[in-house]
C-alpha cells in the first residue's frame, strides 16, 4: 500500500466529528476568556496596548484549554470509552502470534552508559521468554559510538550478554562507520540492510524497557490491522531517585493514563510518533520516510533533527495509519535526572521542533499532523509568548503606575476561576482515577498521594517560570543561528552543589530580583499579581539544587506503582544491571590493549570491520607512522580518534597485531601485557 485508500475509513468519521466538538470547546473557552479580559481592562489604557495585552492571553489561553479539554476526553475515555482500541486490552489473554517472520527489535546507541543498555537488552529478552514467544522476534544493537573504549566495550558486552542467555544467532550487533543522520539514519541503515527480512520493527532508545507481553500485543495488533503502519506505545518513566526524577515519574504515572486516552480519542489512526518503544511496519517506513535535508544557510536548515513527528506525517501521508495504545502497559524509559539535564535535552528538542516550521507546509501533509507539528513548536516558542506577554504587563505598569491592570471585577473573578480549573483542575482526575481502581495504596496511601500532589504542585508551580527563561533563550539562540550539541543523554546523577547552582541558574534569580524591585517600586499591585511566576524565578538556584537531591525510594513522597509492584522485567533489570556492572569485559580495562594483543579478542574485532580495498598512499603512510609510534612509545602515545582510525582498518590492526607480538619481551610486558 502506498497511496491514501479511496474508501471512506470509519475512523476518519468519527476522528471528524470528535475534532469538530474538541476544538468548537476550545475555541469557545478561549473566546470566552479573552472576551473576560478584554472587557475588563481599564478604558483608559490605548487601544495598542489592549491588543498586545490579549493577542497573547488568546494564544496562550487556547494552548491551555488544548491540554484541558484531553484530560476531560481522557477520563471519559477511560471510565465509559474503550472504542477504537488498536492493540487487545491488557486485561485479555495474551495473542498466540501466528507470523512465519521475525519482528525485529532495535536499539539504536551512541557512546550510552553500556552496562545500562545490555542489561535492559537482557531484561526485554528474559521478559519475552516468558511469554513462550521469543522465537518470534531478533535483537539489533545499531551503534553510533565514535569512542574507541566505547565501541570495543559494546562488543565484548555482545558476547558476554550472547553467552548469558545462550543465543548469538538472535542478537545481532552492528556499528556503523558512516554516522549519517544520527538516530533516524541509523535506522534507515538497518532497513537497507536487513529491512526485507523483517515485517516489523520494535524502536527502542537507550533507556527503554518494554515487556514480553507489549511486544506480543504490538506485533499482534499489526497483523491484524493491515493498514497500520506505526503504533506508539505510552511511555512510563521509572528507575531514577533525585527528586526532580521522582516527581516526574509520579506525575507521568498519575496522570499519564488519562492524558494519553485523551490524545488517543481525538487523534485516533493519526497519532504521533515519539522516537521509541514504537512498532513500525517495515516496508511502509523504508518506502515513505527517507527525510530530506533541509535547506542550508538558514537557521533552521541542514538535517532533520526530530524525526520522530515528521516520519509519522509521513506515513500518514501515505495512506497508512498511525495510532497510539493508549491503555498498554509495560513500556518504560528512564527521565532525565534533574531539572539541569532536563533543560539540557529540551535545548536539542527545541531545535528540532523549530525546523518543523520549514515541514508544516510540505505538499500532502495531514492536517491534523501540520497542527501537532505546530504544537511541538509551541511548546517552545509559547514560553517566550508568555515572557514577552509578562514583560508587557510589566512594562504597563511602569508606563501607567496609577492604573489598575486587572481590577477585582466579576469579570476577572470569573477568568481567574476559569484559569485555576484548567491549571490544576485535572489533577483532581488522577486522584479520582486512583480511588475508583482501588489503587490508592500503589501511591503511598491517601496522605501519600494527597502530599505528593501537594508537593508536585508547588513545585511545577516554581520550575514553569524557570522553564519560561530557558525555553525563551533556547528559541532565541536557535533563531541567531547558534546550534545545539547533539550529544549521549544524561541518565544518571544528581546532587547539584550551591556553586554549580549558581553557575547555571544565577542569571534566572538576578532577573527575578530586578524584575521584582521594579514592580514593587513602580506598582506594588501588579507585583502581587505576578509574585508566583517570580517567586519561581528568584527561588531558581535553591530549586535547582533541592530537584537534584537523592531521596529514599522507601518514602511515600512521589510513590508509583512501579516501586511498589514492579514488574518482572523491573527487577530483572535491576539484577541484570548489577551484574554487568561487574563485568570485567566493560569495567575500566583498556580494551583497545586487548584487542591488539589477545588473539581471541583481535579475530572476534575483526569480523566486524569490513577489508578496505583502496586506501591513498598519503593515508597509508600517515597510518603506518601511527604504528610504528605505538610500537615504540605504546598504546598510550595516541589519541581516542587515532584509535578509532586503527580499529577500522583491517590491514593495519593486523600488522599492529603481529608486530607487537615480534616486540622484544621487555618492551612487549612494559607497555602491553602489563596493562592488559
Amino acid at each position: 500500500m502506498s497511496q491514501a485508500h479511496d474508501e471512506q475509513i470509519p475512523w476518519q468519521a468519527t476522528a471528524r466529528r470528535r475534532r469538530l466538538v474538541f476544538f468548537a470547546t476550545i475555541a469557545f473557552l478561549t473566546g470566552l476568556a479573552t472576551f473576560w479580559l478584554g472587557a475588563n481592562l481599564p478604558a483608559e489604557l490605548p487601544i495598542v496596548w489592549q491588543a498586545l495585552v490579549l493577542i497573547p492571553f488568546a494564544i496562550l489561553f487556547l494552548w491551555l484549554a488544548l491540554g484541558f479539554m484531553t484530560a476531560v476526553v481522557g477520563l471519559w475515555v477511560l471510565n465509559f470509552g474503550g472504542q477504537n482500541r488498536i492493540a487487545s486490552a491488557p486485561t485479555s489473554p495474551l495473542p498466540q502470534l501466528q507470523t512465519r517472520d521475525t519482528t525485529a527489535i532495535l536499539l539504536p546507541i551512541y557512546n550510552e552508559d553500556i552496562a545500562y543498555v545490555y542489561a535492559g537488552l537482557q531484561s526485554i529478552y528474559q521478559s519475552l521468554e516468558k511469554t513462550g514467544q521469543l522465537h518470534q522476534f531478533e535483537f539489533y544493537i545499531l551503534s553510533d559510538s565514535d569512542d574507541a573504549s566505547n565501541w570495543l566495550r559494546e562488543e565484548a558486552a555482545w558476547s558476554a550478554l550472547c553467552r548469558t542467555v545462550g543465543s548469538s544467532e538472535r542478537i545481532h550487533y552492528r556499528r556503523r562507520k558512516h554516522r549519517t543522520k544520527k538516530k533516524s539514519g541509523n535506522v534507515m541503515d538497518f532497513c537497507r540492510r536487513w529491512g526485507k527480512r523483517h515485517p516489523y520493527m520494535v524502536v527502542l532508545d537507550a533507556d527503554s524497557l518494554m515487556t514480553g507481553d507489549a511486544l506480543v500485543r504490538l506485533v499482534d495488533a499489526m497483523e491484524r490491522n493491515e493498514r497500520v503502519g506505526l503504533i506508539q506505545t505510552p511511555l512510563y518513566t521509572i528507575g531514577l531517585d533525585t527528586l526532580y526524577a521522582r516527581g516526574q515519574q509520579f506525575v507521568n504515572r498519575l496522570y499519564g493514563p488519562i492524558f494519553f486516552a485523551g490524545l488517543h480519542w481525538w487523534w485516533l489512526g493519526e497519532s504521533q510518533y515519539w522516537g521509541h518503544n514504537v512498532i513500525i511496519r517495515t516496508q511502509a517506513f523504508m518506502g515513505h520516510c527517507h527525510l530530506p535535508k533541509l535547506k542550508e544557510g538558514s537557521t533552521l536548515g541542514g538535517e532533520i533533527l526530530s524525526h520522530d513527528f515528521v516520519e509519522a506525517a509521513l506515513l500518514n501521508r501515505a495512506g497508512w495509519e498511525t495510532w497510539l495504545a493508549y491503555d498498554m502497559e509495560g513500556s518504560f524509559e528512564r527521565p532525565p535526572p534533574t531539572m539541569t539535564d532536563a533543560l539540557k535535552r529540551d535545548r536539542r528538542w527545541c531545535q528540532g521542533n523549530l525546523q518543523h516550521w520549514l515541514i508544516i507546509w510540505a505538499h500532502g501533509i495531514p492536517h491534523l499532523h501540520r497542527f501537532l507539528l505546530l504544537g511541538g513548536i509551541m511548546s517552545y516558542v509559547s514560553s517566550l509568548i508568555w515572557l514577552g506577554w509578562l514583560g508587557i504587563l510589566t512594562a504597563i505598569a511602569v508606563f501607567y503606575p496609577k492604573l489598575t491592570l486587572i481590577p477585582l471585577t466579576a469579570g476577572n473573578s470569573a477568568l481567574l476561576v476559569l484559569t485555576l480549573i484548567l491549571l490544576f483542575f485535572y489533577k483532581t482526575f488522577g486522584l479520582a482515577e486512583t480511588v475508583r481502581k482501588g489503587t490508592a495504596h500503589l501511591f503511598g496511601g491517601v496522605s501519600g498521594l494527597s502530599a505528593s500532589v501537594a508537593t508536585e504542585t508547588l513545585l511545577s508551580m516554581l520550575t514553569a517560570p524557570v522553564r519560561m527563561m530557558y525555553y525563551s533563550k533556547f528559541v532565541v539562540q536557535i533563531l541567531q543561528g547558534k546550534r545545539a550539541v547533539w550529544g549521549t543523554q544524561q541518565r544518571t546523577g544528581g546532587g547539584l552543589t550551591w556553586a554549580d547552582a549558581w553557575q547555571e541558574y544565577g542569571w534566572v534569580s538576578q532577573i527575578g530580583v530586578a524584575w521584582a524591585i521594579l514592580l514593587l517600586i513602580f506598582n506594588p499591585m501588579t507585583f502581587l499579581w505576578m509574585s508566583p511566576v517570580i517567586a519561581g524565578l528568584v527561588l531558581s538556584v535553591p530549586l535547582g539544587m533541592l530537584t537534584s537531591v537523592q531521596t529514599s525510594l522507601q518514602t511515600n513522597l512521589f510513590r508509583t506503582p512501579d516501586e511498589v509492584a514492579p514488574d518482572y522485567i523491573l527487577q530483572a533489570f535491576e539484577k541484570n544491571y548489577a551484574e554487568m556492572l561487574a563485568n570485567p569485559c566493560i569495567s575500566t580495562r583498556d580494551l583497545f590493549i586487548r584487542v591488539v594483543v589477545d588473539p581471541l579478542a583481535f579475530r572476534q574485532h575483526m569480523t566486524y570491520i569490513p577489508h578496505r580495498q583502496h586506501v591513498p598512499e598519503g593515508t597509508r603512510q600517515q597510518r603506518e607512522e601511527q604504528v610504528k609510534r605505538l610500537l615504540e612509545q605504546g598504546p598510550g602515545a595516541i589519541s581516542n580518534s587515532e584509535r578509532l582510525i586503527i580499529l577500522e582498518d583491517d590491514d593495519m590492526l593486523m600488522q599492529l597485531h603481529t608486530q607487537v607480538w615480534q616486540l622484544p619481551e621487555a618492551r612487549f610486558h612494559e607497555h602491553w601485557m602489563s596493562k592488559l
